[in-house]
């Protein structure tokens, strides 16, 4: 059953004040024209909710921008209310911690004992399926994928179930591709495509084995075609997930605006914290090309779309 839209009414109007305190496309390309890294902390600490006058490394910005997050998620579990939003955004960190400690061995670990049951569960399926590696990587982003289905699915938002069929159909794109780059059969590509994505799996089964001329006119068709193009053009030429990363989450965060129109909802919340994920991410890259002095021509092609 759907979450009550009208529940969410005074968490929207709230989250609304918070968005305009994002960083806007202005702000974003006034620091990138800046010339060190220190003038990009200074400017981060102006008129946001960043305080990095104090920082003066890249290790440092790194735990601001990790307390930054916890202070925002923690805030959003008081004030929606409802927490499925919450856990669907928490979710992939949460699998990544999961991913950290198969590798480690630390699946005994107090974190990982922190974890909700569902989370554990899917850990223990992990851990039972097999002894390789590689495998256990795939099997964990599939029941991840699975899990964030299920919350976006009671969660009852069109948008959101929208957003995460995206999410695995993009997933499945460069699952296809590096399972061609490793030479591997086409067993291997349907163990590793994820159910559920907005485009069927039949679709990648008969473009894995064409040239990869033919398999662009195959996705110049589809939604995101244009973006999935370029990706794909980008793919043939370079043979890295670089530009087609930025282009596919920037098909996501365009998809996200259409939140803009809802007045109140659980949108509202999914959005903000997407928004807000994304600007944590364009702020990474933004000080790591500065500190380690890499062009802006690199660092403008990489920080992609805003949602403000």
């Amino acid at each position: 059953m759907k979450l009550k839209d009208t529940d969410f009414i005074t968490a929207s109007s709230y989250i609304r004040t918070l968005e305009n305190k994002l960083l806007k496309r202005t702000k974003l390309d006034n620091l990138v024209a800046m010339d060190s890294f220190l003038d990009v902390l200074k400017g981060l600490s102006q008129g946001n909710d960043y305080s990095m006058s104090s920082v003066g490394s890249l290790d440092q910005a790194e735990e601001c921008l990790k307390e930054e997050w916890k202070r925002v998620i923690n805030r959003m579990y008081e004030v929606s209310p409802h927490k499925e939003v919450i856990e669907l955004i928490e979710a992939p960190h949460k699998i990544h911690a999961i991913r950290y400690a198969l590798k480690t061995g630390h699946t005994q670990s107090e974190s990982m004992e922190q974890l909700p049951d569902e989370l554990k569960e899917i850990m223990g399926k992990v851990l039972e399926s097999t002894e390789d590696n590689q495998k256990r990587e795939i099997t964990l982003d599939k029941l991840m994928f699975e899990y964030m289905r299920g919350l976006a699915h009671k969660i009852g938002s069109s948008l959101i179930i929208e957003q995460i069929g995206m999410q695995i159909d993009f997933y499945n794109i460069k699952a296809m591709l590096r399972a061609r780059e490793m030479q591997k059969d086409i067993a291997f590509l349907e163990f590793c495509l994820v159910e559920g994505g907005n485009l069927n799996r039949d679709l990648f089964l008969r473009c894995y084995s064409l040239p990869m001329s033919a398999i662009t006119t195959a996705f110049t068709y589809k939604y995101c075609g244009k973006e999935i193009k370029k990706g794909l053009e980008s793919y043939e030429e370079h043979h890295n997930f670089s530009e087609i990363e930025v282009l596919l989450q920037d098909a996501l965060i365009e998809h996200l605006k259409k939140a803009k129109l809802i007045t109140y909802g659980a949108e509202i919340v999914y959005a903000y914290l997407t928004a807000k994920e994304n600007e944590l991410r364009q702020i990474r890259l933004l000080l790591t090309c500065k500190a380690k002095q890499i062009s802006n021509t690199i660092l403008i092609r990489k920080l992609g779309e805003s949602y403000v």
